[in-house]
């Protein structure tokens, strides 16, 4: 059978079994496992079951669902799983033990021979960064005429007010 092992909050060290096919979790009294916690929506998440395997999937809670530290709308459940809703922390354990399959072998490209002895990134090296590359402060000389005709306008008109006020 599986469950959840609560491992902070106000109900830390409590076990909850999952016996229905469909457990709601939040703050709200029509929820299957009602938690009283301030981080907790009040339809959280849900625990589903289908053909054997346990699926959580987040309600569009206000601070998230996470399964092992990564925030999630919908993850498959394995045993041992780490989950946390809103900051109660959970550990998922079901009969069924999680099938773990070897990491392929890994290729980057590099000579391990070379590590370290230049200032140059590996080829096969990437950003991880979440922010675009700047982009080059070279103008189009395009830019130049545009701007130059806009000033040239600007004097034309200019002159011309100049004109029409009897300056």
């Amino acid at each position: 059978m599986p469950k959840l092992h609560i491992l902070s909050g106000i109900l830390e060290g409590k076990v909850i079994d999952i016996i229905e096919e469909r457990v709601t979790l939040g703050r709200a009294l029509d929820n299957v496992i009602r938690l009283e916690d301030g981080t907790i929506s009040h339809h959280h998440a849900m625990i589903l079951t289908e053909n054997g395997e346990f699926k959580l999937r987040d309600l569009n809670s206000t601070n998230g669902t996470r399964v092992n530290g990564a925030r999630i709308v919908e993850s498959k459940l394995n045993n041992g799983d780490q989950v946390r809703f809103g900051s109660v922390e959970m550990r998922f354990e079901s009969d069924s033990k999680k099938i773990s399959q070897p990491l392929p072998p890994v290729r980057t490209g590099v000579d391990l021979s070379q590590v370290g002895s230049g200032n140059a990134p590996p080829p096969t090296f990437g950003s991880a960064s979440p922010f675009a590359r700047k982009k080059s402060t070279k103008r189009n000389p395009l830019v130049w005429v545009v701007l130059g005709l806009g000033l040239l306008a600007l004097v034309a008109l200019a002159i011309v007010a100049v004109k029409l006020s009897g300056f």
